[in-house]
C-alpha cells in the first residue's frame, strides 16, 4: 500500500487527466464480491461510470464500492499524517481512502 501511495504521488505530480491503478489491495474487497468481482473506488463519478461500461462491455465484473468520508476517522493517526491500515472494519475502503489522500484532485479509480 505505502509503494503504491509512492507511486500514485509521483504520477499525480505529472499532472495526469486521469489515473487509473490496479492492485491486490486487501483481501476485504474478495471477501465482499468474490473471486469473479472487481471492486471499483472513484474520486470520480463519470471516471467510475466510463470504467464500468467498458467492464460490460467486454464482460467483465466489476461492482463500484463507496468512499465513506467518515471512515476517514478510522485511518486518522495522533503520531502521524494517517495510519496505513484502519482497523477490522471496511478494510477494502479505508485501503482506498489511504490512497485517495495520494491523488489530490486528480480524477482517480
Amino acid at each position: 500500500r505505502l509503494i503504491l501511495a509512492d507511486g500514485l504521488a509521483l504520477a499525480a505530480q505529472q499532472k495526469p487527466d486521469y489515473m487509473i491503478n490496479l492492485a491486490t489491495l486487501t483481501g476485504a474487497c474478495m471477501v465482499a464480491l468474490g473471486n469473479e468481482v472487481g471492486g471499483l473506488f472513484s474520486n470520480n463519478q463519470p471516471l467510475a461510470e466510463q470504467l464500468l461500461r467498458c467492464a460490460r462491455d467486454t464482460g467483465e465484473k466489476l461492482w463500484q464500492l463507496p468512499l465513506v468520508k467518515e471512515y476517514r476517522e478510522l485511518i486518522r493517526s495522533s503520531v502521524a499524517d494517517m495510519k496505513n491500515i484502519g482497523g477490522s472494519h471496511g478494510g477494502a475502503i479505508t485501503a482506498a481512502l489511504i490512497l485517495q489522500e495520494f491523488v489530490g484532485d486528480i480524477p482517480w479509480a
